[in-house]
């Protein structure tokens, strides 16, 4: 979807209040959203790469899948959804010599009590170079690989510990998971396969992301389970 694979800005809060925890001195990860809602499949745009979905209190929302999904999974016109959307943020020290970090983006689909589902689950990840740390404001400006010069503000506890122990020219590298799962309520779903499959991920379909800008924000999301948290 659009939101999972578009790139940072360059001013970027990395922190909300949302959930956090600490693994070690090196590295931090936060839950940023976890969220469910209903909704109704207006149109597929299959040429587009877009769905339009309207959710359970009318508001319509466009969503951008971008070219490195082949096909969403089960989706037609008319399915009705539940749905979830989970973001992380993660943050670590880089490794010494270590390769860049790559974006990467999955497909999966099976059935849940016999109602198909699916789910895209995308890892934006960067490497940044710390130029400027401000403790007191819980600030640090970094610049990314492309050039481009970021001001995050960090806003959980477990983000400002973090912070605390980096220096000016630590190299960083920073992972947003995004995903969102959907499982098709409607009274007549097709039912799953003989072999009672219950998740499978199509093969060549975890590829590198391929950025699409959203026109609008991604919609919350549904009964399955949370990605990694980033930065793990």
């Amino acid at each position: 979807m659009s939101s999972l694979v578009t790139g940072s800005v360059a001013v970027c809060t990395l922190a909300v209040a949302g959930l956090a925890a600490a693994p070690s001195a090196a590295q931090a990860s936060v839950l940023l959203k976890n969220q469910t809602a209903t909704a109704v499949v207006e149109t597929v745009d299959r040429d587009a790469r877009e769905v339009l979905l309207r959710e359970g209190n009318g508001h319509l929302i466009t969503v951008e899948y971008g070219s490195a999904v082949r096909d969403l999974p089960h989706l037609h016109e008319g399915d009705h959804l539940k749905i979830r959307f989970v973001e992380t943020l993660g943050a670590q020290m880089a490794p010494p010599d270590s390769p860049l970090p790559e974006s990467t983006l999955t497909t999966a689909r099976g059935y849940a009590h016999g109602h198909p589902r699916g789910v895209i689950a995308a890892f934006n990840r960067e490497r940044g170079t710390i130029k400027a740390i401000d403790l007191n404001t819980h600030t640090a400006s970094f610049v990314t690989d492309d050039g481009a010069l970021h001001v995050a503000v960090l806003r959980t506890q477990a983000m400002q510990d973090f912070l605390a122990t980096l220096k000016i020219g630590d190299v960083v590298d920073i992972t947003r998971a995004e995903s969102i799962s959907y499982v098709i309520t409607n009274e007549n779903v097709p039912q799953p396969p003989a072999n009672g499959q219950q998740l499978a991920v199509p093969a060549g379909d975890n590829v590198a992301a391929t950025p699409a800008p959203a026109t609008q924000a991604a919609p919350p999301a549904a009964p399955l389970e949370a990605p990694p948290v980033a930065g793990q």
